[in-house]
């Protein structure tokens, strides 16, 4: 039994790929700078939220009293706001990129976090070394800096590079001119501000990128 042509024109046309992801990450023209990007501020987002959880804390605790206690469970809120943010808004934004180029950034991109982790082990022990615990703080954070500076350089996120400078800089003001516990208190809360509302707008672009991803081939078919 042979098939009228009719019939075979009639058959709807089967979708080549699947829609169980998302067209933001099967998007074929994205350049392995592009993807890494997506990548960075994603798992680097959520790195910096935690960072700067962890600083907020410790500004909270140096502050001590009804005070210290009110700023812990603002910085709790917020915190915890963003990272619930970030796992409803990015999931399947930011998959690993493949490919000989996206390696040789995914490289750059481990090799400078190694970097900056060991620099932030080594740095606060030099100063407790040098009998200035209290700049403990400020030489963590100033680690980041040249790091998000690096990331700008690599995958082009120009918010980072805002940061870097002011997390580069801004430790080294602050020695200069606090010490003791209001270094301390002042060096955590700015630095975990900046982080977590660096991490936040991250997230947010990733959120603006999945809104605005053309509807998936099921979509397409269901329209007269």
């Amino acid at each position: 039994m042979t098939t009228k042509p009719e019939a075979i024109n009639a058959m709807p046309a089967q979708p080549i790929s699947s829609t169980t992801q998302p067209d933001a990450i099967k998007a074929p023209d994205l350049t392995p700078a592009v993807a890494w990007s997506r990548r960075v501020r994603r798992i680097g987002g959520f790195i910096q939220a935690a960072f700067a959880a962890f600083w907020l804390a410790r500004a909270s605790l140096t502050i001590g009293g009804r005070a210290g206690d009110i700023l812990l469970a603002a910085s709790g809120v917020a915190v915890i706001g963003v990272f619930s943010y970030a796992i409803r808004v990015t999931a399947g934004t930011a998959p690993r990129p493949a490919g000989p180029q996206a390696r040789r950034i995914e490289r750059s991109v481990t090799v400078a976090t190694v970097i900056e982790l060991v620099a932030a082990f080594v740095l606060p022990v030099i100063v407790i070394a040098a009998g200035r615990s209290d700049w403990v703080l400020p030489s963590v954070v100033i680690t980041i800096g040249p790091l998000l500076l690096w990331l700008d350089h690599l995958v082009h996120i120009p918010r980072y590079r805002v940061v870097g400078w002011a997390l580069t800089a801004g430790p080294v003001v602050l020695v200069v001119t606090m010490s003791g516990s209001a270094l301390a208190v002042t060096t955590g809360i700015a630095a975990g501000v900046i982080l977590l509302a660096t991490a936040a707008a991250g997230f947010h672009d990733l959120a603006a990128i999945r809104a605005a991803r053309p509807p998936g081939p099921a979509s397409l078919g269901t329209k007269g």
